[in-house]
């Protein structure tokens, strides 16, 4: 997140053909680079902790870790928006 551009207000997905606001969309390429990634924390040692799943480059800087909770972090009746109103 962190080496992707600034500069997309908008963008096409390549499945959609046509423009939506960057917010709408899960690219990397954001006027803000913050990500979230959801991963298994396999161990801690002392500061450090190993986690498998991490979806981010090298040397990305992390802001804050959070535990996960299945009661509030997982919303089982959430609807897509617009995504699942697309017919292709």
């Amino acid at each position: 997140m962190n080496r992707s551009r600034r500069d997309l207000v908008l963008q096409v997905p390549r499945t959609y053909g046509f423009g939506r606001g960057t917010f709408a969309l899960r690219s990397p390429a954001r006027p803000n680079p913050i990500a979230m990634s959801v991963v298994r924390l396999v161990g801690v040692e002392g500061t450090r902790l190993s986690v498998v799943g991490l979806d981010c480059l090298d040397e990305t800087p992390l802001l804050d870790i959070k535990p996960y909770f299945a009661s509030t972090d997982a919303v089982p009746d959430a609807v897509v928006g617009w995504h699942k109103a697309q017919k292709r």
